[in-house]
């Protein structure tokens, strides 16, 4: 995420500014904020929240909650 608040944003402004050719199979239309932030900000952020959530919680299952196999459960 950090890397994409960087680099997409330098490379919208390096465009406005300086109107550089851009190659044949890029459409420089595409390169606006609304694009910016609905194209790359939304999933990217959904996938990260999605993946902490998948590796925290499995760390900590892990951890915390896994029973070993040593262990008596005695029923109450």
């Amino acid at each position: 995420v950090v890397a994409n608040m960087y680099f997409i944003p330098a490379g919208i402004f390096v465009h406005s500014w300086a109107g550089i050719p851009a190659p044949a199979a890029f459409d420089p239309a595409s390169l606006n904020w609304i694009s910016f932030l609905w194209k790359n900000m939304v999933p990217v952020t959904i996938g990260n929240v999605i993946g902490g959530a998948v590796f925290v919680g499995m760390s900590y299952w892990g951890a915390y909650l896994r029973p070993v196999s040593g262990d008596k459960i005695e029923p109450r």
